[in-house]
């Protein structure tokens, strides 16, 4: 073990120190309104990058049952942020429909510090214990080892705490997207709620929390009609959320409104909505330093907005405040695995240096997506429209290419970006094969366990010399379930929790070069469904070790606790 700790120790001199100096401008500024640190929302930060600095550990493992600990949920479980309180490492998770502060001890286990649930107005919810959740999860992996669709499907839905609706349920009454502030306050949204839970004293890591805010959002906000008629959602809701680097917490809702509030009472100070009929906001947005720190990036299924945040907490969508808007390709509308036509990114932002150009990432809604860059400030003097294009704002697009045999490309997960390099993965099968439920909790445990997992992933790099994308590599022998990639910088690598192509049934965290695309991480964990991201980002602890929500609950594995196995990816 000393001596993997040493190459280890090694491994991140070599790689992290050079990454870092060359990278440092495109990290996002640190939010003076959020908690310091390099995890303080869902996608990671302001950026939206899914990325850090943080080195992961190389090499082939096996997950050993000393190698992994979890704390288990009561329903679906995205997100978990960290920050340092008084020396300790302190993590918060959302469980579903509880708060938990956390800590791990140096024997490798966790300790819960705090705990608040809050009230679940859901029909028919009765909470199961930790020890029922993890027999969930027992039972799960039985019908998936035997291929018993219809019988996993059966017993999700006797299941007293919703098992079938589990991810469904986070966006009517638990948190899908959420931050945590300065004082380590936990802010979340859901239905048409905003809720902040805030510690009993910051500066203790040992000490409680408490529910000091809850507040409805006004009716007129929503737009019940319009959701329904683009998502087949039967309301409309909020979705994204975040934080301007001005101070003001702003989210959106399905329907088309972005709206600012006030970050300590929650009231709504003002909002804004799209102008077409049909357009609709399905995914979070991005905050910049831009425009004096009231830059909002957002993507509506037709358009990208930069919207602007005065110092007043107004909103503005006119080019003489700075903002702007711009269209892309809209694409067709899916029948299964995105809500509906458009973006299925998060947007993220590229270029924070004086000589960078300065960026926002997304892809497309094309059948086969494009990588879309758009200049996210001031477009360049002498600037040209780039023939195919549909603004002059995109600085260029370029199509992902999988190969002839996989003909649909598109994704429901954020673009990870670093360094220049921008990672993106397919979430549509080769073949559309029905399926019991469409219930997404019930169809991503199927994906790579009794039916193959959408297929491929591609890297590609911004050329500021000629401004385009230069594709990098590609790989159509690895899948990503429906968990958020993330890129270690300080390891050069970008991380799937995923399938290799033609070995169903056997899961795997797959870390691939972020300029050559050779594996160079590998961790076989089977067909255990407490692997399973679900939709969570994928991240890492300060440690470098993989940290993430999952199915049924929060997952940390361990390299260093792991057995050393042969790569399977040995072509690759």
């Amino acid at each position: 073990m000393l001596a993997l700790q040493i190459r280890r120790t090694l491994l991140a001199t070599c790689l992290a120190a050079p990454a870092i100096a060359t990278a440092q401008s495109q990290i996002a500024p640190a939010n003076p309104f959020l908690a310091d640190s390099y995890n303080n929302q869902t996608h990671w930060n302001d950026a939206a990058s899914d990325s850090t600095d943080i080195p992961v550990a190389r090499g082939s493992f096996k997950i050993t049952p000393d190698a992994y600990r979890v704390v288990p949920n009561e329903s679906g479980s995205l997100i978990q942020y960290t920050d340092s309180v008084g020396g300790t490492d302190v993590y918060w998770f959302w469980a579903g429909f509880s708060l938990r502060k956390l800590k791990i001890d140096d024997d490798f286990k966790f300790t819960e510090i705090a705990r608040l649930d809050l009230p679940v107005k859901l029909p028919n919810y009765q909470p199961v214990t930790p020890e029922q959740r993890l027999q969930q999860a027992a039972e799960t992996r039985k019908f998936l080892e035997a291929k018993d669709e219809k019988g996993l499907l059966e017993y999700m839905s006797a299941q007293p705490n919703r098992m079938l609706t589990g991810t469904s349920d986070q966006v009517m009454g638990g948190a899908v997207y959420s931050l945590l502030t300065r004082d380590d306050a936990f802010i979340g949204a859901s239905a048409r709620r905003v809720f902040r839970i805030d510690q009993n004293d910051p500066e203790n890591p040992a000490s409680g929390m408490k529910l000091t805010r809850e507040t409805q959002l006004p009716d007129e906000l929503f737009d019940n009609e319009k959701a329904k008629r683009g998502t087949g959602l039967p309301t409309d809701v909020t979705f994204g959320m975040g934080m301007t680097l001005n101070g003001y917490l702003v989210v959106n809702t399905v329907g088309g409104v972005i709206a600012t509030l006030d970050r300590t009472t929650l009231n709504v100070i003002d909002s804004y909505r799209v102008e077409g009929s049909d357009e609709l906001f399905l995914n979070s947005f991005a905050t910049g330093p831009e425009v004096d720190g009231g830059a909002v990036y957002v993507a509506s299924n037709e358009n990208m907005y930069r919207l602007v945040v005065d110092k007043h907490g107004k909103i503005h969508a006119d080019e003489a405040s700075g903002a702007w808007k711009a269209p892309y390709e809209r694409g067709p509308r899916f029948t299964s695995i995105k809500i509906a036509d458009g973006t299925g990114s998060t947007p993220s932002l590229m270029g924070y240096g004086p000589d960078e150009d300065k960026l926002v990432v997304f892809t497309d809604g094309a059948k086969k997506m494009n990588l879309v860059a758009m200049w996210r400030d001031n477009i360049p003097a002498h600037w040209k429209q780039k023939p195919g294009t549909l603004s002059p704002r995109i600085a260029d697009q370029r199509e992902v290419d999988l190969g002839g045999d996989i003909s649909t490309v598109q994704s429901e997960q954020s673009v990870a970006v670093y360094d220049g390099h921008a990672f993106v993965v397919n979430n549509i099968p080769s073949e559309d094969q029905p399926v019991l439920s469409k219930a997404s909790y019930y169809v991503t445990m199927l994906n790579g366990m009794t039916r193959p997992t959408p297929r491929g992933v591609a890297m590609l790099k911004w050329d500021s010399e000629k401004d385009q994308w230069n594709p990098l590599w590609n790989r159509t022998d690895v899948g990503s379930i429906s968990i958020v990639p993330m890129i270690s910088g300080g390891s050069r690598m970008a991380l799937i929790n995923g399938f290799y192509s033609g070995r169903l049934g056997e899961g795997y965290q797959i870390g691939m070069d972020l300029d050559t695309g050779k594996t160079v991480l590998e961790i076989a964990t089977g067909s255990d469904p407490v692997f399973n991201g679900m939709y969570a980002p994928m991240k890492v602890d300060k440690q470098g070790r993989l940290m993430y929500g999952m199915a049924f609950g929060l997952v940390l594995m361990d390299t260093d606790r792991m057995q050393k196995v042969e790569q399977v990816a040995k072509g690759e």
